[in-house]
């Protein structure tokens, strides 16, 4: 997600895009995070109007209480999800956001980053499971 869409501001899109939509239509609602280090609950619930979705953190990870927002949104530059995450920690960082069928992968900055977690989502989306190479393990399961 760019820090700004200035450059589009004549030709700003009708509706939001697709894999946005489809993004939310997977995700929106409260979410149980377990894992070994990580226990809490996310809850994702969209824009009025659709064109972000916005992500609440309230868990504990490694011993330590974070609370966090994160606000995901299709970029038209890399046409990709792109979203910007902040917590109580000082943390302010980028992902990038890609779901194909049942698996979700969310990178670490930009798509071709190494660093990411991949989890898929069960037959009636009521959970997804995953790891990565950000250290977070989890199973997450629809509340």
């Amino acid at each position: 997600m760019p820090d700004n869409n200035n450059a589009h501001i004549m030709n700003m899109p009708k509706e939001p895009n697709d894999k946005l939509k489809q993004l939310i239509e997977r995700l929106t609602g409260k979410w149980r995070v377990k894992g070994p280090e990580i226990d809490g609950e996310i809850e994702y619930e969209p824009m009025e109007e659709g064109f972000f979705l916005i992500q609440h953190i309230d868990f504990v990870q490694g011993g330590t209480k974070i609370k966090g927002i994160e606000y995901i949104a299709y970029d038209q530059d890399t046409d990709t999800l792109r979203s910007h995450y902040m917590d109580t920690m000082g943390d302010n960082f980028t992902y990038t956001w890609a779901l194909d069928g049942k698996t979700l992968r969310i990178n670490f900055g930009d798509k071709d980053s190494d660093m990411y977690f991949e989890g898929t989502f069960n037959d009636d989306n009521s959970e997804y499971s995953g790891a990565g190479t950000i250290p977070t393990v989890a199973v997450m399961t629809q509340r």
